[in-house]
């Protein structure tokens, strides 16, 4: 029976007795997984109006906010989900993640600890408590985190990644190298490993690896402007003016333009003197600094200098 048949044969059970509890609560499931949410949240309502000690009732009414966004109500269930059974593991995760979703990033932390004081081996746990670790900036913490994680699940490759995260953090180039080429060995197209590798290889001046690196990241993902903007910014840096220029008109017409872009061609322009074109380009920047990622103070005076000059 697919979930069609199972939708109207539970819809029609609930209609001919509507104290048919277990075809309710199998009908509220069956609705959220097909993304009828309201109408799973309305019944399983109904259920918790009766069953007010039913833990999971409680548990996929948070499940149902979360998928909704609404991380307030999702807390208050998944809440209420854990007071009524404590030590059930995947109570506590949800719980935790909310937090992790409402930026309590303190709550969050003590609720994964418990995950696992409850399942010492749930690599998922040791995973999310690294990031948390990671965005409170206790890099040495969120990397022993990571690392339980990866010796948990070897083929983790998003705790590889954020592992190599924290190694780049701290400037531990090699390391981090190895464990972004990690990352690409498990999962060849995650297009992040790739620039962050293009990143460091250019930081260390390794210009040959930076470009193969760089390219292949806009290959694995076309509308990384970040990753044009870089590899624009690297052939400048060899004086490789022609291939800037093809690096900016195929982010044009791959991913589209913002202030940067307008700021690199005027860059490009200048060095070709085109000092026309320097400045409708160095115009369109300021025009556009809300995606200027570079210094807007300075972009503004080189702006306000070629207008002022005779």
């Amino acid at each position: 029976m697919n979930d069609l048949q199972r939708f109207e044969q539970l819809k029609k059970n609930i209609e001919a007795d509507p104290t048919n509890f277990q075809s309710r609560r199998e009908f509220a499931m069956l609705l959220s997984d097909m993304g009828f949410i309201e109408a799973s949240i309305k019944h399983l309502n109904y259920l918790a109006g009766i069953f007010k000690d039913d833990a999971n009732l409680y548990f996929n009414l948070g499940i149902c906010f979360e998928k909704l966004k609404e991380f307030k109500l999702a807390l208050h269930y998944y809440k209420k989900a854990v007071e009524l059974k404590p030590n059930e593991g995947d109570f506590i995760y949800n719980l935790a993640l909310c937090y992790d979703a409402l930026n309590m990033q303190d709550e969050a932390i003590r609720e994964f600890k418990k995950v696992i004081c409850l399942e010492k081996n749930d690599s998922n746990s040791f995973f999310c408590l690294g990031c948390l670790y990671f965005k409170k900036n206790d890099i040495e913490l969120a990397k022993k985190c990571f690392q339980r994680a990866i010796n948990l699940n070897h083929d983790d490759y998003f705790a590889h990644f954020h592992l190599a995260n924290c190694y780049h953090k701290k400037n531990l180039l090699d390391d981090a190298i190895k464990e972004y080429r990690k990352v690409i060995e498990l999962s060849p197209d995650y297009s992040w490993a790739y620039f962050n590798l293009g990143q460091i290889y250019f930081a260390k001046q390794d210009f040959e690896n930076a470009v193969i690196m760089l390219n292949m990241t806009i290959q694995k993902n076309k509308k990384d402007k970040e990753a044009y903007k870089l590899l624009c910014q690297l052939y400048l840096k060899l004086n490789d003016i022609d291939m800037a220029q093809d690096v900016m008109d195929e982010m044009k017409e791959e991913a589209g333009v913002n202030g940067d872009y307008y700021y690199l061609m005027a860059e490009i322009s200048k060095l070709k003197k085109d000092l026309v074109k320097y400045k409708d380009y160095l115009e369109s920047a300021v025009a556009n600094e809300e995606t200027l990622s570079f210094n807007k103070k300075s972009v503004l005076g080189e702006f306000k200098e070629i207008n002022s000059a005779k």
